[in-house]
């Protein structure tokens, strides 16, 4: 099975090579094969998954539910942002001109109720942040599941 494979011109080789191994693999079977354009828009699932974790980190960090929004910003979604190709460099020239690196944690924290970051997160980068926070919390005993 192939799902979730992003086509472009360059992986469209990779794609032929996935379809054939899998057409080998099973010669009987009949496949559907669907390619609609990728949307970047995040879906209500994912958003709302990743918004009914936050009341739970907020317990075991031992913040209020607004504090450890500012907290999962800082600490997991802005690496993932300024790690981005595109938006990387834009976020931090212009975190850097106004200072935002030289400020205390404490205000570092203050700067993330103003600051946009998840909201400015495609599809995969999203994806990220979930699984970097199951992991972490995972790893402290917090289990991050996605409900039906």
């Amino acid at each position: 099975m192939i799902k979730h494979f992003t086509l472009k011109l360059t992986t469209y080789d990779l794609a032929d090579k996935k379809i054939k191994e899998l057409l080998v693999a099973n010669p009987s079977q009949d496949y559907t094969l669907t390619v609609v354009e990728k949307s970047e828009k995040r879906s209500i699932p994912a958003n709302n998954a990743y918004q009914a974790w936050i009341p739970a980190i907020s317990d075991v960090l031992g913040l209020t539910i607004p504090e450890a929004t500012c907290y999962i910003k800082l600490h997991f979604g802005l690496p993932i942002l300024l790690a981005d190709d595109y938006m990387g460099h834009l976020i931090g020239e212009g975190l850097q001109a106004k200072g935002y690196f030289q400020l205390s944690y404490e205000q570092q924290m203050q700067e993330m109720i103003k600051l946009p970051v998840t909201r400015l997160f495609d599809t995969p980068m999203h994806k990220r942040l979930r699984d970097d926070l199951q992991y972490y919390f995972g790893n402290l005993g917090l289990n991050l599941e996605y409900k039906k």
